[in-house]
């Protein structure tokens, strides 16, 4: 058995220094509250890429769009040079916590939304690329591979994730079931929209526990960019209502809703994630094993 914690917050956004010492101080407080697996939203680390829309992201060569990109681009965290990966990996390893969350990464002049997977050793264990960019959002977003497409064991449990709407994908999730998933990480940027039927859905499907984790986006969270260097400002602060509204929820195998939903408010979800109920549940189900026909549907 494991405890996970789901980190809901929004990031100081564009700014991700103080974004991930945000992020730390939640994470010292769920280490301090029995947490072994820490999860947060999609592309925390700097910050979902919401402008796209309400700024007519798709004007070609239009030079706002340039300037704000390459904001984004600047505050995006490349694996192998950034300060902050290194100081995520000495805090897992300092407090023996495995994380799995989103980033912006970097390389060369793209970026991606990355779940990044560090080990309680201290190692990135994975980082699974987003493998399609949702709509606007490759405007901003290069296409994922799926060389982190899988499982990590922690203690008695087989660990997993996709990022957002890569969840509607049966093949995608297929990917994991085969390597016996029995918790699934899905993150997403916020929503209650988002999570109330899916999450219920994989577990369901898996007979698996189902963490839908989400961040939060408020007109106030873009009072403290320049706007010579993020040109959108006004058009986000003039936003009424959230731009993203949480909807972190954890499900077991049952299909039951164990913690959350969280909705328009920051704060951590806890739930002890118990690998025998997993087995309790596939004796009637088991979509990778004794209820599957390998025989006629080959193996992705």
């Amino acid at each position: 058995m494991i405890r996970l914690a789901c980190i809901q917050i929004a990031p100081v956004f564009l700014d991700a220094k103080k974004t991930w010492e945000k992020l730390k101080e939640k994470i010292v407080e769920a280490k301090s509250n029995g947490a072994e697996l820490v999860s947060w939203g999609e592309t925390l680390i700097p910050g979902y890429p919401q402008w796209i829309s309400p700024t007519c992201g798709a004007k070609f060569n239009n030079p706002q769009q340039k300037k704000a990109y390459s904001k984004y681009w600047q505050e995006a965290l490349h694996l192998e040079e950034s300060k902050i990966i290194e100081d995520m990996k000495i805090v897992a390893k300092k407090h023996k916590l495995m994380f799995m969350g989103g980033i912006t990464e970097k390389f060369s002049g793209s970026t991606y939304c990355t779940l990044l997977t560090i080990g309680k050793n201290g190692e990135i264990l994975g980082r699974h690329r987003k493998i399609k960019p949702t709509f606007e959002e490759r405007l901003i977003w290069a296409d994922g591979d799926r060389l982190g497409m899988k499982t990590y064991q922690l203690k008695d449990v087989k660990v997993g994730g996709l990022n957002c709407w890569e969840n509607w994908l049966p093949l995608a999730r297929a990917a994991l079931h085969l390597q016996e998933e029995m918790l699934h990480i899905a993150v997403w940027p916020g929503g209650i929209g988002l999570t109330k039927d899916i999450t219920r859905f994989i577990a369901l499907e898996g007979r698996s526990w189902v963490a839908s984790v989400s961040g939060l986006l408020k007109p106030s969270d873009f009072s403290h960019l320049d706007e010579s260097e993020f040109p959108m400002k006004k058009v986000m602060e003039e936003h009424k209502g959230f731009w993203q509204s949480g909807g972190s929820m954890i499900v077991n195998p049952k299909g039951e809703i164990v913690a959350g939903p969280l909705v328009k408010e920051e704060g951590i979800l806890y739930a002890d994630i118990d690998p025998l109920l997993v087995v309790e549940e596939r004796q009637n189900l088991d979509i990778s094993g004794h209820y599957s026909r390998f025989d006629i549907f080959n193996k992705p």
